[in-house]
């Protein structure tokens, strides 16, 4: 036990130095945007729309990851000052422990926001390198997750605030071990045949049922927005598993003052039938909740509460504070139970740069710390939740 406590206060010291060199670079990047981001009319023809952020990023799955992210901010109709401005995006991101992310996506408002259109597509390889504790001994599990996925979702305004729309998810997910030694590669093969643990594909369409009285989408400052969106994964639509998964988020934001806002956030969500390990809530993914690796912990079902402060310090610079916590649970074989938690809080915060004062475009920069040794930097635009 005093030979692990050895090692995770190497290992906690080494991540601690890591972080704060990618925060100090991380800040110069901000500084570079300051200085080029001088002019920012939404309809100004000197405005550049199209901008290219590189990205650095930490966390304990990834290790330290170096990428970009161009993004282009437009207008589809000119004439429409209701619509947010439509946003396409790519991110692409390699990793120290050859982990990779390549998602082009697109998120697009016209009619006077009266449509909304989100897709995205990607493939994404992340080697996980997990220890659990499990009645006090470690248990260490070392595998890749290989996805490939397309998204589509649909919505439109039928009354009020009140939005109705379709959506269809497929993904594919292989299962490598081939990044540990021989010991770690077969045991954790072993651990994933005897739990029932195996490549999967999911098919699913579903509805798209929200309400969003926010005052603007990519930086609320006052309102409400509630999403609920069933998925029907059915062997006809080439799945293969037939189950339902619901996933859940509601936020609220109010003023506090000129200068600050407080949002808390609702998120979670629950699956049930022949539930497939790939079908299982993630825990840091769907509830937006940082400090904790994606992918370690995960259940059929899953809550989380957080709140943060934002206020805006110096003239485009500002910060936040965030805190939260919630629970993943409801696996089905008892060697999946260790991906269980009742209890997972997290704490932190970060930095933010105004790219655009008229789009109110942020680019943030966070640290937030879990328990057991989780923590994370992030790296990207717009807020959490």
């Amino acid at each position: 036990m005093q030979q692990n406590n050895s090692i995770f206060e190497t290992y906690s010291l080494q991540m601690t130095k890591n972080i704060l060199l990618l925060i100090i670079l991380n800040i110069s990047l901000f500084s570079v945007c300051a200085q080029e981001q001088k002019k920012d009319s939404l309809f100004d023809k000197e405005s550049k729309t199209f901008m290219v952020l590189p990205l650095i990023t930490s966390n304990p799955a990834m290790k330290t990851g170096f990428g970009a992210m161009p993004m282009y901010f437009f207008k589809l109709k000119k004439k429409d000052t209701i619509s947010p401005p439509s946003m396409v995006v790519l991110y692409g991101v390699y990793t120290t422990n050859k982990s990779h992310i390549l998602v082009p996506a697109a998120r697009l408002f016209w009619n006077e926001d009266k449509n909304r259109l989100n897709l995205a597509a990607g493939n994404v390889r992340i080697n996980n390198d997990f220890t659990y504790d499990i009645m006090d001994e470690d248990l260490q599990l070392v595998f890749s997750e290989i996805r490939s996925f397309i998204t589509v979702e649909y919505s439109r305004k039928v009354f009020g605030d009140f939005y109705v729309g379709a959506l269809y998810l497929g993904m594919q997910t292989d299962y490598k071990f081939d990044q540990g030694n021989d010991e770690e590669n077969d045991f954790t093969q072993e651990f994933f045949e005897e739990n029932g643990i195996t490549d999967n594909f999911v098919s699913s369409i579903g509805l798209s049922l929200s309400f969003d009285n926010r005052d603007y989408v990519y930086y609320p400052t006052k309102g409400i927005n509630v999403n609920v969106r069933p998925k029907f994964n059915r062997t006809w639509l080439g799945s293969d598993n037939d189950y339902i998964d619901t996933d859940y988020n509601a936020a609220y934001y109010t003023p506090l003052s000129i200068n600050s806002v407080l949002a808390i956030g609702l998120a979670g969500g629950f699956a049930t039938g022949d539930v497939p390990f790939d079908g299982y809530q993630n825990y840091g993914v769907k509830n937006s909740l940082r400090g904790y690796t994606t992918g370690k912990y995960k259940g059929k079902n899953m809550i989380a509460l957080q709140a943060e402060y934002r206020r805006t310090i110096y003239k485009r610079w500002g910060g936040v504070l965030f805190a939260g916590t919630g629970s993943v649970w409801g696996n089905d074989n008892e060697g999946e139970e260790s991906f269980e938690r009742d209890w997972l809080p997290s704490a932190g915060l970060g930095a933010r740069f105004l790219i655009s004062r008229e789009k109110k475009i942020n680019l943030r920069l966070d640290y937030a710390i879990g328990v057991d040794g989780n923590q994370g930097l992030y790296f990207g635009i717009m807020e959490a939740f």
